[in-house]
């Protein structure tokens, strides 16, 4: 099932920039899509036409069969959670608690429910400890995971993230990656962008790549080891791809370069064996 379709999508800034042309591209349900390009590719303009924050200019965005307008925003804002890449632009309450609550309060659901969301989404993302402090005093990853809780207590059905892994370190990094897998199994769609080929290489299921506005390759990962594509793109191949160039395998992550490794190791010491048992 197709979560996320476009049709001939274009877009414009108020000054002439051209920033989206002619897009078509459709995104699977339940799946984790990473976007990627270059500065000024597209990559934002994109995924804030997918909550609606902006509209068609020219051409069609249609969310879960629903297509986006000014009549279906409020439709379509239930089904899809954005996460901007700045959390400041996103936390405004006095403390991380009513932040996460303030969703669920504007659908206007009782107070036991707001409560179950706010508490469910807090579990899973694994922040009590912050519920009742500032969110201005929150670490960079803190306040991702918080505005996270805040999308995840919508209960939407597609998570929109932009740039979600700029700036955190190894373990803030793994601890969202946990999560968002967490939210796809469940059925969850991420949709996200980043710059970090390597990781959209090791975990993403779907990659698109963009240049100028308009789609330059879509489909599976390997599209991030070829080189024309991605030297037209700007953009690095990644460093397994790099490192594995000439083997009939290519590894996605570190676990299956080391298995690959440890089997061609172990084929090549039997080789060995047996030309020395020959001699």
């Amino acid at each position: 099932m197709i979560a996320v379709e476009t049709g001939k999508l274009s877009y414009s800034y108020h000054d002439g920039t051209r920033a989206l042309r002619d897009m078509d591209l459709s995104i699977k349900k339940g799946k984790k899509t990473a976007i990627l390009g270059s500065n000024g590719s597209g990559k934002t303009t994109l995924l804030y036409h997918f909550n609606g924050t902006f509209l068609p200019q020219e051409g069609s965005v249609t969310v879960m069969g629903t297509s986006v307008n000014k009549k279906t925003l409020r439709q379509i804002r239930q089904k899809v959670g954005l996460l901007f890449d700045n959390p400041d632009n996103q936390l405004i309450s006095t403390t991380v608690y009513n932040d996460i609550a303030f969703g669920p309060r504007n659908l206007k659901l009782d107070q036991e429910e707001v409560l179950k969301r706010v508490n469910r989404a807090i579990k899973m993302v694994e922040i009590a400890e912050l519920q009742e402090k500032p969110p201005h005093n929150l670490s960079l990853g803190q306040k991702k995971k918080a505005a996270i809780a805040g999308l995840l207590a919508m209960e939407p059905d597609i998570m929109v993230c932009d740039e979600p892994f700029s700036g955190l370190d190894p373990h803030a990094m793994g601890q969202l990656t946990g999560i968002f897998d967490k939210l796809v199994a469940r059925g969850c769609t991420l949709i996200f962008s980043t710059h970090d080929v390597d990781l959209a290489f090791a975990w993403a299921d779907e990659v698109i790549i963009l240049k100028e506005g308009r789609i330059l390759a879509a489909g599976g990962t390997t599209l991030l080891a070829d080189r024309n594509i991605m030297a037209t793109a700007l953009l690095n191949i990644p460093l397994l791809a790099q490192l594995f160039k000439d083997w009939e395998q290519l590894p996605r992550n570190a676990a299956e370069a080391f298995f690959l490794l440890s089997a061609n190791n172990a084929n090549r010491v039997l080789l060995e064996k047996q030309v020395s048992e020959k001699r």
